[in-house]
């Protein structure tokens, strides 16, 4: 392909690969845009609580498998409108039908799991809170409609305490922290997804504290 007919975001996205700051190579990049266009037609009609379609932010490659092939773990964001804890229900409901959507993305591939990432503040719209749901593949079926009932029990189960280790049940974590959280470095993609939303809640709450704290530049929330 002549390098006239890619797009700028994907040229732009050769540069960060080859400075080492976008972990979304051209591997993965038609995996984003498959699984984008797959979300946006499973949540046609079904984001009046959210900022907008859930988005598959990030393809991290987080090891090498033995036959030498990338081992990797899709993150999706899912950003709230509102303010206030969303319930329990509603987010098992989001969380099972973007497993279902984007897992035969990566069905050629070996994908860990699936990190969900979640953000919202609370009622006083004063704190933006940011949680995750990790599951693997073998907790739930892509090809049919995901019993979320079920997949919650698997998970509420299988998570021992280790936020590295999936699966992770509706865990809250430091998004902004240069540390990261578990086995992931650097600010959460949903850190950046939230800031993005500008018409939730969470992004004027990250906007007022920092421009409070540091003038309108980002700093740890």
């Amino acid at each position: 392909m002549d390098d006239s007919d890619r797009s700028l975001g994907d040229r732009f996205a050769d540069v960060l690969d080859s400075v080492g700051l976008e972990n979304l190579t051209d591997d993965y990049r038609e995996h984003k845009n498959e699984a984008d266009e797959a979300l946006e037609r499973a949540f046609a009609g079904d984001t009046e609580d959210l900022a907008a379609v859930p988005e598959l932010a990030e393809v991290d490659k987080v090891n090498v498998h033995r036959n030498n092939n990338d081992v990797l773990v899709p993150v999706v964001t899912v950003v709230f409108s509102g303010a206030g804890e969303p319930r329990l229900g509603r987010v098992w409901e989001i969380t099972g039908e973007i497993l279902r959507t984007v897992s035969p993305v990566f069905r050629e591939e070996f994908m860990r799991h699936v990190d969900v990432q979640f953000a919202y503040t609370d009622s006083d719209e004063t704190t933006a809170i940011f949680r995750r749901i990790t599951a693997q593949p073998e907790l739930f079926d892509s090809s049919v409609p995901v019993d979320t009932a079920d997949l919650r029990a698997r998970v509420e189960a299988g998570d021992d305490g280790d936020d590295g280790v999936p699966p992770v049940n509706w865990q809250r974590f430091d998004a902004d922290s240069p540390a990261g959280s578990g086995s992931y470095a650097g600010p959460a993609p949903i850190y950046d997804a939230a800031s993005r939303a500008s018409n939730s809640a969470v992004s004027r709450c990250l906007d007022d504290y920092n421009s409070a704290v540091y003038g309108g530049a980002t700093g740890t929330f």
